[in-house]
């Protein structure tokens, strides 16, 4: 598969692949006795891959060019036999497009992958074949989100991926953030098109297998990530949050309530809030088995989240939730908001309960935490109606920063900080985590923002839906501030008009919870002026790039989130801060 003369570096300074595969070997032997040395209780992070990297290269005869390649074998080495224990059904087989014969291919691409027809003319063809029959889940594609749901689900346990060096290293913060046993193969050569790989290096790669003996697991959030989702299944909620109104006649209303709130808990959703509190206990004790106590803690912080979900969906009349209909749509605005209220209550008496378990001052620090985020929560959402009443819809992206502050954040924080409470690592790093949250949740919002331009279509979400329904985002913020005097406008006009923008003056259409005056438009007249609407709008946003500048914004609060807590001098929780930036912010 190798050719010398065809062969040229991957060009960048520390990204370049050996020449010849006695090198490539001669590395791989080296870092196999380095790796051995790294401990198990947590992945060795970036830069102290870098540095053995450097420290193992030198006594080699090597310069620095080979840095890349080198930490590509060492992370192989580390994980490979965590990697070999995992049976072949529950491993990801990864491929790039750029193997394959580019002038002559004939496979079908798709939104999520290239899809191999076994024509035989690259290689792809074999390995796609043979990796289907040893059981690989195969994807032919790069940097898909599709990978890290599989890793969420429980599908996937291991990664085993071929890319050039500098996919690799945009991959290398994920997987180690992550904590995922991952075995990479550098491609050859990166001329993106009818590329190639060591095929040997491929096949053995493929054929890991660890039979008998005990392999050691490096610590990692992923296994708690999935197991909190299942908390939320009918039996273990049960056991988490006891019904009380189970044994009352059927059809008796009083328990109605608690029954249709037990449906609401159940539906979708991924779970973060609990995680983060089960997650912040775990990185504390370094523990693996979750206790009851925690468990029901964490509950309480997703029976508040579920219950100001239900009023955001009745305050913005939304149709549809976790792709079924919003409990208003169900059963009625009353019975959503009494919902809601019955899930907040439920949320502070599953706390109090815990008092004799976790003692009165935890539980005292956890409820006063949850009542602050609470109060923070309703002035951020108080702040947004306020807007959508008013005449005036102009807008700074400051001021959508400071909304998501008090929207998203607090939950988040209230969240983490219960867990840290929980693990007794509370107090000198309070201001810190706090800190944290905030950025990490602003962060997570514009996240959000940016998938609603384009919709959720398991979720049933069309695409700008904050846009046609006038919601202060930092999107509709920076288009403001982007935009000409007549597209500013245009923009303001779409606000005013918009369902949900109930105005003193009344210029809302009344097709919203509120009470505008309505302006007699059939449906699909207003379906045409929305649809002409929406393209304009588009068309604004994406002129001035607002997505871009939306996403470099999500970055800088990422980085500010890392920032807040270089001084949590805990090894646990700062690999919880590195897997939280991971996760939640995809």
């Amino acid at each position: 598969p190798y050719k010398h003369d065809e062969w040229r570096p991957a060009g960048e300074t520390f990204k370049s692949i050996p020449a010849t595969k006695e090198e490539r070997e001669k590395i791989r032997r080296a870092a196999a006795e380095v790796a051995g040395k790294f401990s198990r209780k947590h992945p060795p992070h970036k830069q102290a891959l870098q540095a053995a990297a450097e420290e193992l290269l030198t006594p080699l005869g090597y310069d620095r060019s080979y840095i890349g390649f080198t930490m590509v074998m060492l992370n192989n080495e580390y994980w490979r036999d965590e990697f070999a224990a995992f049976p072949f059904e529950k491993r990801l087989f990864s491929m790039p497009h750029c193997l394959k014969q580019a002038e002559n291919c004939t496979a079908k691409l798709d939104e999520v992958q290239l899809h191999c027809n076994g024509c035989g003319l690259c290689s792809l063809a074999d390995f796609d074949q043979i990796g289907k029959r040893m059981g690989y889940n195969v994807l032919i594609a790069e940097g898909t989100p599709v990978v890290l749901k599989l890793i969420a689900s429980g599908e996937v346990e291991g990664i085993l991926g071929i890319a050039c060096l500098n996919v690799l290293e945009k991959a290398f913060d994920k997987v180690l953030q992550l904590g995922l046993p991952a075995i990479a193969i550098p491609l050859l050569r990166d001329t993106c098109h009818n590329t190639e790989v060591d095929i040997d290096w491929v096949y053995q790669a493929l054929g890991f297998q660890r039979v008998g003996g005990e392999t050691k697991r490096t610590r990692s959030f992923v296994p708690l990530l999935r197991d909190v989702v299942h908390d939320f299944d009918p039996k273990p909620l049960e056991q988490i949050a006891p019904y009380e109104r189970k044994h009352m006649p059927r059809g008796d209303k009083v328990a109605e309530t608690e029954k249709i709130s037990v449906a609401w808990m159940r539906k979708g959703g991924k779970r973060f809030r609990p995680f983060l509190t089960q997650a912040a206990w775990q990185a504390l004790t370094d523990k693996d088995a979750i206790p009851l106590e925690v468990k029901r803690v964490s509950a309480a912080m997703e029976f508040f989240h579920k219950a100001s979900l239900i009023h955001d969906d009745i305050v913005d009349d939304d149709d549809f939730r976790y792709g079924t209909e919003t409990l208003h749509k169900s059963h009625s605005v009353p019975v959503a908001l009494n919902i809601g209220d019955y899930l907040l209550g439920r949320g502070y008496k599953i706390v109090a309960e815990e008092m004799p378990n976790i003692g009165a001052e935890k539980a005292a620090k956890v409820l006063r935490k949850l009542a602050e985020a609470h109060v923070k929560l309703a002035e951020g959402q108080g702040a947004e109606l306020l807007w959508r009443k008013g005449g005036d819809k102009n807008l700074k992206p400051l001021d959508t920063l400071k909304l998501y502050a008090l929207k998203t954040a607090p939950a988040f924080d209230a969240a983490l900080y219960a867990g840290v409470v929980l693990g007794e690592g509370d107090g000198p790093w309070d201001a810190a985590l706090s800190e944290f949250c905030k950025h990490l949740g602003v962060a997570y919002q514009i996240q959000n923002d940016l998938k609603d331009v384009e919709g959720d279509k398991p979720n049933k979400v069309n695409a700008c839906g904050d846009i046609l329904k006038g919601r202060p985002t930092l999107l509709f913020a920076l288009a403001l501030e982007s935009s000409t005097d007549s597209e500013k406008d245009l923009i303001l006009t779409a606000a005013r008009e918009a369902p949900n923008a109930r105005t003193e003056t009344g210029t809302g259409t009344g097709t919203g919870t509120g009470t505008g005056t309505g302006t007699g438009m059939d449906a699909a007249t207003e379906a045409e002026k929305h649809a002409q609407r929406l393209a304009e709008l588009r068309e604004i946003y994406f002129k001035y790039e607002i997505p871009l500048q939306a996403a470099m914004l999500a970055d800088q609060q990422r980085q500010r989130a890392a920032q807040a807590v270089e001084g949590v001098n805990h090894d646990g929780l700062q690999a919880l801060f590195t897997f939280l930036t991971a996760t939640l912010l995809e």
